[in-house]
């Protein structure tokens, strides 16, 4: 059994590390994509997005197999058990890296809800834009008589004859 937990310490803490490199990635290209969003280059956007679902994934998979090596040794999913399954070794490295990870990640979600902002601001505007070269109206509806809605009209009218 020994062995296996070896190998099993030995499998998550080059995973962390894989983590570790795929965060800051992560963080460089969340930080592009802002620039992008700001400046509206949508290929940029789009090519940082392939990337950054790349990076995901593969932090998905490493995370599901530390799920896995976790439960096989009956130790919970989380840092305690992480921590515990690497009880009665050297583990400040693994701390250190674990505390690490787990701030760069705080920055990554920090900045990926800023970004969805972005995005979302420059949709509303883009769709906002749209709608008046389209000549859509964005005027207030009321209901007319007959039950219908109406945009209010507004300047001079010509009589009716």
């Amino acid at each position: 059994m020994s062995a296996n937990i070896e190998k099993a310490r030995q499998i998550i803490s080059t995973d962390i590390q894989g983590d570790l490199k795929d965060a800051n990635e992560l963080r460089t290209l969340l930080s592009n994509e802002k620039t992008a969003l700001d400046s509206r280059d949508i290929e940029t956007v789009q090519a940082l997005s392939k990337r950054k679902l790349e990076i995901t994934d593969a932090m998905e998979k490493r995370a599901n197999k530390r799920s896995e090596i976790l439960k096989l040794f009956n130790f919970s999913n989380d840092e305690s058990g992480v921590f515990s399954l690497f009880e009665g070794s050297p583990r400040k490295e693994l701390e250190t890296a674990w505390h690490t990870l787990k701030a760069h990640l705080t920055e990554c979600q920090e900045a990926n809800i800023i970004n969805s902002k972005i995005a979302s601001r420059t949709r509303q505007s883009l769709q906002h834009v749209l709608k008046i070269v389209q000549g859509k109206s964005n005027k207030p509806k009321v209901y007319n008589p007959l039950g219908n809605t109406s945009a209010i009209i507004t300047g001079n009218l010509i009589g009716e004859a």
